[in-house]
């Protein structure tokens, strides 16, 4: 049964070749088993999901209609709310909050036949590349426990990747989904921003009545592409009362194989650069594109565009953040985000006036931040026109050791700042918008996984989850750590 992809799970349990009472009591297993060296599953619903399980197999018996996930065991990322269940964010503030509903996503997962396992480690306020906090222990990456599974959907991407679940529900805002699909080595999906505050996702913090949403995503992480798809269309389906996931009627583009495609590659943004194993990825990919017939060719971003929207990035996140925290705890994540700025690349100036403007929640300036969001949007599709897809790096490297006072990390012998080394790539697409497919190319020497990101433009995301799906096909796959073979 390991590393069974979603979809098959599904086709054998739908036809009564497995049971989903097999492969849930096999998950919950190698969760007992596993989880206490890295800390993935936070709660586990043992009880319920071998009900579930139950249920879902009296179905098949009974040739009674099943869903597209029938019998198919997935985690779901703690700040998801689950009626009768603990959703703390990892936050002191949230320590005893039980949720009184389910987020639709949640519900669409069951209701399309997935048995919740239970709930994966996040970092406090989901605000971090690293997935710790106060509440939970820190999540471990399988592919080297010393190190971090990324955030926020830390949890979650180290589950999958030590095959304790099948899929994984996430949410990104600056790197979440991909930042951990590519130190654990899997597929991650951060679709056209369509995050909602009716999705049952927290934050907006609970009972706060707010529908503010600004650059938040949520989606699927998976060890497959074709996964990712399956994930997704359940996920996203149009919900016509709420207005939520409506469809776009854009052109997607679907060639036969990778040949139909051209490729931008982006290796700098705003001067921040890869280190040598995500240089070595991108050339390897590169290799592979050409030989697979696809145009290649090098993209460059206007580096004075992505300061600014680096900058603009850390405004509008203080603004979602801001509007549901006390001024008291504005201030505490002023005053930790003011370190990490002033030691980064970042105009240090300009970043912690924006961080300021955010979190003072003054509407005349965040309306002013929307118009300048959109004028940098417009500029950046504006350069990126030449060609179907961007390529660019994730993080500047591999996962890095566990770093809980976010001191600069090495990377090629030098030290660099933690704010550079983790977000500029992807904050930059977080600003635009655009949908994002994060793929592995493959493990470094040091046995750790390297993922690359490919961006399209807004509302192609079907594009790029037929890419993800030649792209597994020529090769870029998941690759199983050593951790848990036994």
């Amino acid at each position: 049964m390991k590393y069974m992809s979603a979809t098959t799970i599904a086709s054998q349990t739908a036809s009564g070749e497995l049971s989903s009472t097999a492969i849930t009591d096999y998950y919950l297993g190698r969760i007992d088993n596993y989880n206490p060296q890295l800390n993935a599953f936070v709660d586990i619903f043992a009880e319920q999901a071998r009900y579930t399980a139950k249920l879902r197999d009296q179905q098949q018996r009974e040739d009674k209609p099943v869903g597209v996930l029938h019998g198919v065991p997935v985690s779901v990322k703690e700040c998801y709310q689950i009626k009768d269940t603990k959703t703390t964010l990892n936050y002191q503030g949230l320590r005893n909050y039980v949720s009184d509903s389910t987020s639709l996503l949640v519900q669409r997962l069951v209701d399309a036949g997935a048995v919740v396992l239970g709930k994966t480690n996040v970092p406090s306020l989901l605000a971090d590349a690293q997935t710790f906090g106060p509440i939970y222990p820190t999540c471990n990456n399988p592919y080297a426990l010393d190190r971090t599974p990324g955030g926020s959907t830390g949890g979650g991407a180290a589950a999958l990747a030590a095959d304790l679940c099948a899929l994984e529900i996430g949410s990104d805002i600056g790197g979440s989904i991909r930042n951990p699909a590519h130190n654990c080595g899997l597929f991650g999906f951060k679709p056209t921003e369509n995050g909602h505050h009716l999705d049952g996702h927290i934050p907006p913090l609970p009972h706060l009545d707010l529908g503010l949403s600004v650059m938040n995503c949520t989606g699927p992480l998976a060890r497959s592409a074709v996964d990712l798809e399956l994930a997704y269309n359940v996920l996203f389906a149009p919900d016509w009362e709420q207005r939520l996931y409506l469809p776009i009627a854009r052109e997607q583009k679907t060639p036969d194989d990778l040949s139909g495609y051209s490729f931008g590659f982006v290796d700098n943004m705003a001067g921040v650069q890869p280190g040598s194993e995500v240089r070595n990825a991108m050339q390897r990919t590169r290799d592979k594109l050409i030989a697979a017939g696809a145009e290649v060719n090098d993209i460059r971003i206007d580096q004075e565009l992505a300061r600014e929207a680096l900058v603009l990035w850390v405004e509008l996140f203080g603004y979602a953040m801001g509007q549901t925290l006390r001024l008291p705890v504005r201030k505490l994540l002023y005053w930790q985000y003011r370190h990490l700025f002033k030691r980064s690349s970042l105009p240090a100036d300009q970043a912690l006036k924006a961080l300021s403007s955010g979190l003072s929640l003054n509407f005349k300036a965040f309306s002013r931040a929307l118009k300048r969001r959109q004028e940098i949007v417009t500029e950046a599709l504006r350069q990126q026109k030449s060609v179907d897809i961007i390529v660019s790096p994730t993080t500047l490297g591999p996962a890095f050791p566990h770093n809980k006072d976010h001191k600069a990390v090495m990377l090629d012998g030098e030290k660099i700042p933690y704010v550079d080394f983790c977000f500029p790539f992807v904050n930059f697409f977080s600003l635009t918008g655009q949908p994002v497919v994060t793929v592995p190319t493959g493990l470094t020497e040091s046995g750790l996984p390297v993922g690359l990101c490919f961006a399209a433009a807004h509302h192609q995301d079907q594009t790029l989850l037929h890419l993800a799906q030649l792209m597994e096909k020529q090769g870029f796959t998941f690759q199983p750590p050593d951790f848990g073979k036994d």
